[in-house]
């Protein structure tokens, strides 16, 4: 694990308080983490051919099938 020090100036945490921006700054790490998972995500998709893989066509037709009730179509 690495640890990172801020300065922040003592102002801001007297306005906010220290647990609000301790919160603040886990909310961020949290936000960073996602972000580099939507990354890998992404770049996971580059490989993948949605329209021939078999399996994903049928879970797209069976979600279909269970929403689709939802919805206004148009014939």
């Amino acid at each position: 694990m690495v640890e990172f020090k801020i300065q922040l100036e003592e102002s801001v945490v007297q306005q906010f308080g220290y647990k609000e921006v301790e919160s603040y700054v886990q909310d961020f790490v949290n936000k960073l983490l996602l972000k580099a998972a939507a990354q890998d995500v992404l770049e996971d998709l580059k490989t993948i051919d949605l329209q021939n893989d078999k399996e994903w066509q049928t879970a797209r037709h069976l979600a279909w099938e269970q929403e689709k009730h939802k919805y206004v179509v148009s014939e």
